[in-house]
Formats: structure tokens, C-alpha cells, sequence
């Protein structure tokens, strides 16, 4: 079974496509009216038609809100797959063609215009602030737990303490003077055989990762020490066969690896020699820290005792 459906108006002879849709049933085919080219070919072309229509001048400025409306609602049926649907869209869009064209010279149809635009724009506004009404209060935000704001506190500082800040100065760079504040006293700490003052906690993220990527690099130089002496193993035992048998000459195989083993090792060294050395340095700004809090202790006792 065929079913035709067939828009005509006026139009046709202005060169305005008109709209054609068949749909099939049973064993044939059901043709989608927006898969159809004849579809698209009359909608497009009644689309371009209404908007040239509506282009306002002097003359006209009755026709200044007809385009956006024209666009909202061709977007809005866009989507249309019912026929009987799709042929009502069709013919309030001709009807509308008729009554824009022939609001040029008609004042009625002029009003009419002009009355629906207003009507649609109150209905547009009435349904923004139901849709406005309508939405769904936020609930108050829940307490966060003890344990909650702890992990949430320690997040943002992480994310804060993420990259050193620009105008940080040198740990070494201590004692400092700190006015009216309380002095805390560092604390030295091994972390792996590396140091680091630790003032107060938690620690800062840049700390930490500043931490890891040096013992990283250490444990890296280790490793390949470690693989470079079992490579030295196997090279030997070339350097015996080949004296065995007369083909190289000897002291060959091992010397490029033993160059790389000192050479890992001298790196290794100048690390330890670098850590060494960092926590001296700190271990006597601590030491200053300590004699410079005990002062500014006395000092503050002193100054609480009534004068005689």
C-alpha cells in the first residue's frame, strides 16, 4: 500500500518547491519524510523563501522579529517523522509565506503579525519563567565530617604546594628574623639517606617530589652499576676465550664497560658527596635556629619581669 501526500499553493509559480512525501507499508519500504531528498529540497526552499520575506525595512519594521521566529520554529519541527504532522508544519509555513507577503499592502494582515509576534514573545517569557521556577532547589550543603575536612584540607594544600613558589627563598637562608611570630625550630630529617628540614607539617607537594625524583636517580645509577659488573662478567670471559684462542687482542671487551662502571660510580659518589655536604649545612641552621629561639626566649622572659 502507497500513501501520497501533495502541499500545493500559490507559490509554485514564484519557483518555490512544493512538498511530495510517499510512504510505504506492508513489504515495501517506510520512507522517512526527513530522509527524503524532495523533503529537504521543499523544506530548504520554503525555509529561504520565508526568510527573504521577512527582511525589514523602512517600510516594513513589522517584520524585524519574523526571522528569529522563522529560525526557532524550522529548528524546532526539524525532527518531524509523523506525515500528518509534517503536512500541517508544511502548510502553516505557505500560510505564513502568504501572510507575510501580503502584509506589504494589507494593514490587517499587518496587525496580525504583529499581534502574533507579541503573543509569541509572552509565550516565550511565561515559559522561561516557569521553566525558571520549576528548577529544582540546591540542597543546603552537608557538614563535611572531621575526617572529610582533614583529606579535603590536605588536597587543596597538595594542590596549592604543587610548584615552589617564584619568590621562595633558600632553606640554608636561616635564621631569619621573625618579629612578634613564634620561631619553630626545624627538624632534620633522613629521608633514604636524603636530608631535608621538615618545619612543619604536612609536607609540601614540591618537597616530596623534588625528594622521590632525586632517589630516583640515584636508584637508577645503582641499577645500571649493578648491570654494567654482570656485563663485565661476560666480557672477561670474551677476553679469555680470545687469548685462548688467538683471535683479539687482549683488554679489549672489558675496558668500555669498566669506563662505564667508574663512570656511574663517580656519579654516585658526587650525589653522596652533594647529600653529605646538604646536611651539614642543615644541621647547622638548625643548630642556629635553636640558639636564636633560646635567645628570643630570654629576651621575652626579661622583658615580662616588672623593672626595680
Amino acid at each position: 500500500m502507497t500513501i501520497y501526500l501533495h502541499v500545493t499553493t500559490r507559490h509554485q509559480r514564484q519557483g518555490i518547491n512544493t512538498f511530495g512525501l510517499s510512504i510505504t507499508s506492508g513489504m515495501h519500504k517506510v520512507l522517512v519524510p526527513k530522509h527524503s531528498g524532495a523533503h529537504r529540497v521543499a523544506c530548504l526552499s520554503l525555509y529561504r523563501a520565508l526568510l527573504q520575506q521577512c527582511r525589514s525595512s523602512n517600510k516594513t519594521p513589522w517584520l524585524d522579529e519574523t526571522g528569529s521566529l522563522v529560525r526557532r520554529n524550522f529548528r524546532k519541527y526539524k525532527v518531524l517523522q509523523s506525515p500528518s504532522q509534517t503536512v500541517n508544519a508544511l502548510k502553516a509555513g505557505y500560510e505564513a509565506l502568504d501572510l507575510i507577503h501580503s502584509s506589504r499592502t494589507n494593514p490587517l494582515d499587518r496587525n496580525r503579525i504583529t499581534h502574533m509576534i507579541s503573543h509569541a514573545k509572552i509565550k516565550r517569557d511565561k515559559y522561561a519563567q516557569l521553566q525558571k521556577q520549576s528548577q529544582p532547589v540546591a540542597p543546603p550543603p552537608v557538614p563535611l565530617t572531621p575526617r572529610a575536612a582533614r583529606k579535603a584540607e590536605s588536597i587543596r594544600f597538595q594542590n596549592e604546594t604543587s610548584r615552589r613558589h617564584p619568590d621562595a627563598k633558600s632553606v640554608l637562608d636561616r635564621p631569619r628574623p621573625l618579629g612578634e611570630k613564634k620561631r619553630h625550630i626545624p627538624v632534620l630529617v633522613n629521608a633514604r639517606g636524603l636530608p631535608f628540614l621538615r618545619f612543619k607539617k604536612p609536607q609540601p607537594r614540591n618537597v616530596s617530589s623534588v625528594i622521590r625524583t632525586k632517589l630516583a636517580n640515584r636508584w637508577d645509577w645503582i641499577q645500571r652499576r649493578d648491570g654494567l659488573k654482570v656485563d663485565l662478567l661476560f666480557a672477561q670471559d670474551e677476553e679469555a676465550w680470545d687469548r685462548m684462542t688467538g683471535t683479539k687482542d687482549s683488554g679489549a671487551w672489558p675496558e668500555d664497560i669498566q669506563i662505564a662502571i667508574e663512570d656511574v660510580k663517580t656519579k654516585i659518589n658526587q650525589f653522596d658527596m652533594k647529600t653529605k655536604d646538604l646536611a651539614q649545612k642543615m644541621w647547622k641552621v638548625v643548630q642556629a635556629e635553636k640558639a636564636l629561639a633560646k635567645a628570643e626566649e630570654k629576651a621575652e622572659e626579661k622583658a615580662k619581669q616588672p623593672e626595680q
